[in-house]
């Protein structure tokens, strides 16, 4: 009778996972890398992995799906515990659906590294908890009224590109015929979308649930300088950021120009993120 292979413990994993960041490797290469390390073999060779440089606004409605994926990530690597009330209790580890060209170890790694790039208290200011983070620049119009809280910030370009490559499966697993590697994603979709749980889940089928998915992902996967005016503001907007960095400031005033860079920004990522 076949019996399951033995799960990797839980030091092992830890060590992995140091490997993998240390290297900039994706979790399944840094394991091959030690399984090769540990038959003699010679490793995988560590690289610096590429990153990119983002000016984002950070606008709290834009903001809010991306810190909720966690739950629906969780979703797809282990399935629910319920008691007998129906009451979730806990979680059980289901070896996670299978997601062609994105393991969903893997991304459920790099959207945690993308997340974590954020400033710190950008939750707080998504949540409501905190409306003057310390760690982002607050800007300032002209009339002495808020404008967005404005961030730049360092992402791996190799966690950008698999959680694209996430986003295009489960729209790919969203079609009526989504071929047979899909169709385990597909019914994954679906009871997520009949069964969400968490209030803030996405509700509906599974195009819903991807188009979700996407909406939550677009601001570090959807840039907000797109259009006719994107190139202007990008500038208008660096600019005033490395202004305030150089003398230390947490806030600056801006100018009507300046106001009118930052509104488009946060418009174009509202609408990304389904909002308009």
């Amino acid at each position: 009778m076949p019996t399951n292979p033995p799960r990797k413990s839980r030091k092992r994993t830890r060590e992995l996972r140091e490997l993998s960041r240390a290297g900039g490797l994706r979790f399944t290469e840094a394991m091959r890398a030690n399984d090769r390390a540990r038959a003699g073999d010679r490793p995988l060779p560590l690289r610096p992995s590429p990153t990119r440089t983002m000016l984002l606004p950070l606008v709290p409605d834009a903001l809010t799906g991306l810190y909720e994926l966690d739950g629906l990530l969780l979703r797809l690597r282990m399935d629910m515990v319920l008691n007998h009330e129906g009451e979730l209790v806990g979680y059980r580890d289901s070896g996670g659906v299978p997601i062609p060209g994105a393991p969903i170890e893997d991304v459920t790694e790099a959207y945690w590294q993308v997340r974590n790039a954020l400033p710190e208290g950008t939750e707080e200011l998504v949540d409501g908890t905190d409306e003057y983070p310390p760690n982002m620049l607050l800007l300032v119009g002209p009339d002495g009224g808020n404008v967005m809280h404005l961030a730049s910030i360092e992402v791996a370009e190799a966690d950008l590109t698999l959680l694209t490559t996430f986003a295009d499966a489960l729209d790919r697993a969203a079609r009526p015929r989504p071929g047979s590697e899909f169709q385990a994603l597909r019914e994954a979709l679906g009871e997520l979308g009949r069964v969400p749980y968490y209030s803030w889940m996405p509700r509906g089928d599974e195009a819903a649930v991807a188009d979700w998915v996407r909406h939550a992902l677009s601001p570090v996967l959807v840039s907000p300088f797109d259009g006719p005016h994107g190139s202007d503001d990008y500038e208008t907007l660096s600019g005033v950021l490395r202004y305030a960095e150089d003398l230390g400031w947490e806030s600056v005033k801006v100018n009507q120009d300046e106001e009118e860079a930052a509104e488009r920004a946060s418009f174009s990522m509202m609408r990304a993120a389904g909002w308009t």
